[in-house]
């Protein structure tokens, strides 16, 4: 999935990453958000799920730059197929990520993923 998610933009013309992803047999679900009632689709079973809120677009150069908010964090939950948003308390006792567990930049420049 990295070549359809991470190498060309959702902007550009004619590309469309939920149709690419579900051509690979990975469909997007509809899932609520932290807030409960605005709904968006994601890819099920990911190591997590960060929700933001635009704030504000700015130049970087040779790419835009998004400043968000971030507005809920989740894992998702297999038995009721969508993402379960955690408040504060609940993130506060999880173990941070790491390359045994989730993918990263790095790693997939070191196997000639990107």
């Amino acid at each position: 999935l990295v070549p359809i998610l991470g190498k060309r933009s959702g902007w550009e013309e004619g590309w469309d990453k939920r149709k690419e992803c579900r051509g690979m047999d990975y469909d997007w679900v509809s899932v609520y958000g932290s807030d409960k009632t605005s709904t968006f689709e994601v890819l099920p079973n990911c190591a997590s799920y960060i929700q933001v809120k635009l704030k504000r677009i700015t130049d970087g150069g040779d790419h835009d730059v998004a400043i968000c908010e971030v507005v809920g964090t989740g894992l998702w939950d297999e038995k009721s197929q969508t993402v379960v948003w955690m408040s504060e308390s609940d993130v506060d006792g999880l173990d941070a990520l790491d390359s045994s567990t989730a993918l990263y930049t790095g790693q997939l420049r070191v196997e000639g993923i990107i």
